[in-house]
């Protein structure tokens, strides 16, 4: 523990570096278990591990992972912790204590000078601030160190296991849910624990009441790719000044997809300073040999920019030893891959920043391209469901109880973080990929990450989140504003094919519609709906228990719902016609 003097008269505080000498090393990897985790708790004490640092807060206990940094600073009105790594990407500061300062200034001030201050920051790091007998928890714009809790809000964790077994919470029925494949995440907040809830991403917890509420986005503001391009450059720029300079070597993971160009792009002059590296499980033959060519794109990318770089075979790599894959289960039951995982520690620096590019998707129109043009942007619950599921999933009945189980968890998500309150200009779909899509998905990855490295993304304040929203839709399905970005800082790699293709400048001879390929799934829903209507009525027909006036009533339903599914049949007609416009124009 370092008592760092502050800068502010009337305020006293301390700060702990990261430490990996205070964190032995075990055969049976429990040493990783909850790797670069927090917990606070006001009840019952969770069970973490012995060698984790310790503090009073907030007539509480606060833990935390000696492998992370943690700054507090108070002033006798208020308080702030700060726990993870961070950046302020407008004023090109990284030092906790600094930044515990500056967010304690800002809370002096008011609420809204607060959360204007919070919102260039970017990194994996959760926020607790207190203000009178007020007690708030936020975690990074992404979630990057998510934050989990129960219902009373006693204990607050970085890890959903944590906290369910410290309060003794019992299984979830939303198990079922993520136990069935082709799902992505749990739906909405909900967890494997009943009565413990994931923080999403753009919302506050207050621990005194356990009320969640909406902090973010701020207003917005539309911008052309030019305006926003020029906003977002310095930004990137500063952080990447800011790593370099710092103790932790720089990993770039990297394909030769938009994000990762965009790692490289940043990165372009560092040279031996940084690393890039590709894991690939394309074998090479039939369908997946366009994924081992993209990934040796990336390789000659990284070596073309004077870039160390080494791609790691995963068809070849040894299997994790078991305590390992203990360790990650331990720490959440969704991760991504235990293999992908080990690979990263077995090779790879410890005391290192990985890289990484996850939140740019919310800047690519991502799920409304999944939607039929004729859909309205107002995501309801049921339709939540169905973009979190995908394959086989998507034929499940619509009167089937999974959606109705995954219809409830999205309507609390709706309700508890009052998203359709969000200011005018954002779209659902954009909203809902930010916070539960990355918040949750992203996770996921965090999780084999943690055992090795911090994670850190370029793109992961709100205003460069916000920013990427604010250009036009067109120019988001088109990935515009990331191309202008790469052409800036780093020309060449916008010279590269992407996805088998040459990256050619935007058009804008062909309607935004065109880009929107999602019928399936509203398809089958109608179809089912349709074949489920016949069948009631062919079945009422036989039965002498029905009236007939009941007879009529089905014959009504199904009569609706054959012409929702003829209308959605012939609108494929319309959907080929704005294919063939989209076409026309690429060949331009």
């Amino acid at each position: 523990m370092t008592e760092t003097p502050s800068q502010r008269p009337g305020t006293s505080g301390e700060s702990f570096d990261a430490d990996f000498s205070l964190v032995p090393e075990r055969e049976d990897f429990s040493h990783l278990h909850y790797a670069r985790g927090y917990v606070f708790s006001r009840g019952p004490e969770p069970n973490v591990p012995s060698f984790w640092h310790c503090i009073n807060f907030a007539e509480g206990h606060f833990h935390w992972d000696p492998r992370v940094p943690l700054a507090r600073v108070a002033d006798g009105k208020h308080e702030v912790l700060i726990c993870g790594n961070a950046i302020h990407t407008a004023r090109a500061e990284s030092e906790p204590f600094r930044l515990a300062e500056l967010l304690l200034s800002a809370l002096s001030r008011g609420r809204e000078d607060y959360l204007d201050e919070l919102e260039d920051f970017s990194g994996q790091f959760v926020l607790f601030s207190r203000s009178d007998h007020s007690i708030t928890v936020q975690t990074d714009a992404i979630g990057c160190r998510a934050a989990f809790h129960d219902g009373a809000a006693q204990v607050i964790a970085s890890h959903a296991n944590l906290v369910g077994r410290a309060v003794g919470a019992p299984p979830s029925p939303f198990n079922d849910w993520v136990a069935r494949p082709q799902t992505h995440d749990f739906p909405g907040r909900t967890t494997a624990f009943s009565d413990v809830w994931l923080l999403m991403p753009n919302t506050e917890i207050e621990l005194n009441s356990g009320s969640i509420t909406r902090v973010g986005p701020r207003p917005f503001e539309p911008l052309t790719v030019a305006e926003a391009a020029d906003e977002i450059i310095p930004h990137l720029e500063a952080q990447v000044d800011l790593l370099l300079r710092g103790s932790r070597k720089v990993l770039i993971s990297a394909s030769a997809g938009v994000d990762s160009r965009t790692s490289l792009a940043s990165f372009s002059k560092a040279g031996e300073a940084v690393k890039v590296f590709t894991y690939t499980k394309a074998p090479g033959s039939g369908r997946q040999a366009a994924e081992l060519h993209r990934d040796k794109l990336a390789s000659e990318m990284a070596a073309d920019l004077g870039l160390p770089h080494v791609l790691f075979d995963l068809n070849r790599a040894p299997k994790p030893p078991a305590g390992y894959v203990t360790a990650l289960g331990e720490s959440s039951v969704r991760r991504s891959n235990a293999l992908t995982s080990w690979t990263y520690h077995q090779n790879l620096d410890h005391n290192a920043v990985h890289i990484r590019g996850q939140i740019n998707g919310v800047g690519k129109w991502h799920f409304a391209k999944r939607l039929h043009f004729s859909e309205p942007l107002e995501l309801s619950a049921r339709r939540m469901a169905q973009l979190t599921k995908r394959g086989k999933a998507l034929r499940k009945h619509p009167s089937s109880p999974l959606w109705t189980l995954a219809e409830e968890g999205f309507q609390d998500y709706i309700d508890t973080t009052s998203l359709r309150s969000v200011p005018n200009g954002y779209r659902l779909p954009d909203l809902f990929l930010w916070e539960h899509r990355v918040g949750y998905w992203n996770h996921a990855h965090i999780i084999e990450s943690d055992t090795t490295f911090d994670t850190h993304q370029l793109f992961a304040s709100r205003r460069i989140i916000r920013l990427m929203l604010s250009v036009p839709e067109l120019d988001r399905v088109q990935l515009s504003l990331f191309r202008e970005i790469i052409r800036r800082m780093e020309p060449s790699l916008v010279n590269y094919p992407l996805n088998g293709e040459t990256w050619d400048e935007p058009v804008y001879d062909a309607p935004l519609s065109s880009y929107q390929v999602g019928v399936s799934s509203l398809e089958k829903e109608y179809r089912a709906r349709f074949l489920e209507e016949k069948g009631l009525r062919k079945s009422a027909e036989s039965s002498q228990q029905v009236t007939d006036g009941e007879k009529r009533e089905l014959a009504e339903q199904l009569k609706n719902s054959q012409e929702r599914y003829t209308a959605l049949r012939y609108s494929k007609l319309g959907r080929l016609q704005h294919r063939y416009w989209r076409f026309r124009s690429s060949k331009r």
